[in-house]
């Protein structure tokens, strides 16, 4: 089945006092893959996120550039791309300097966790729908292990272990979708977040974060040109 040309919205950052922040989106399909687009502001911690990505036809990363934010400064602006079967990150970090990272990739990466919530959805098309209910370990790669994704900001290896839960129907502001639920463990130490996507472009509808007390959710869908 084949996604939609063309997809934007906007995606509520939430915790109990009320929204902290927010992310816009956008997903456009072109021959051989498709681009992502979004930009992310956390009010609570002064921080916000630019990133692009583009992904090849079976959704894993080709490059991406992110560009980090904190309180009107820059902290971390950098490259990444995939390229025979090498990882390269290059760029500026804060308290680092110049980086540039080449690491020598054991099998294609299926996934590169960037930190906006539009990206992390793409952990569920590495996962599938196999086996229901039991958690794998997806090894790929990530700029950040901070749950707000500002500290490192170069290329790290990490293991997400994630579960397909099954199929439901869920409303969110933006609307009804039919989803696809997904537990998440970042960390042992943490407990599981569940995550909801929809169709084969692993749209993003809604994740609950229980150790960190937050949630966020799609509420504003938009498909077409």
């Amino acid at each position: 089945m084949r996604g939609a040309d063309f997809q934007s919205g906007r995606i509520s950052y939430r915790d109990a006092a009320g929204e902290t922040g927010r992310e816009w989106f956008e997903m456009v399909r072109h021959a051989g893959g498709r681009t992502l687009r979004a930009f992310c502001e956390m009010d609570n911690l002064a921080l916000s996120r630019d990133v692009s990505m583009a992904l090849d036809a079976q959704s894993r990363p080709v490059d991406a550039f992110v560009r980090v934010i904190r309180e009107g400064a820059v902290i971390g602006s950098t490259l990444f791309s995939v390229q025979g079967g090498v990882l390269r990150c290059q760029g500026w970090i804060g308290g680092l300097g110049d980086v540039d990272q080449a690491l020598r990739l054991a099998a294609p990466l299926r996934y590169l966790g960037l930190h906006p919530l539009v990206g992390d959805a793409l952990i569920a098309l590495a996962r599938g729908t196999e086996r229901p209910g039991e958690f794998e370990p997806i090894a790929c790669f990530s700029n950040s292990q901070a749950p707000a994704g500002d500290e490192g900001l170069f290329a790290m290896p990490v293991t997400i272990d994630v579960a397909y839960l099954g199929e439901e129907r869920i409303e969110v502001a933006a609307g009804g979708f039919d989803a696809a639920a997904y537990a998440l463990r970042w960390k042992p130490a943490w407990a599981p977040a569940r995550l909801w996507v929809q169709g084969p472009d692993a749209l993003f509808l809604k994740l609950e974060w229980p150790e960190f007390g937050v949630r966020y959710e799609l509420v504003e869908h938009r498909v077409g040109r």
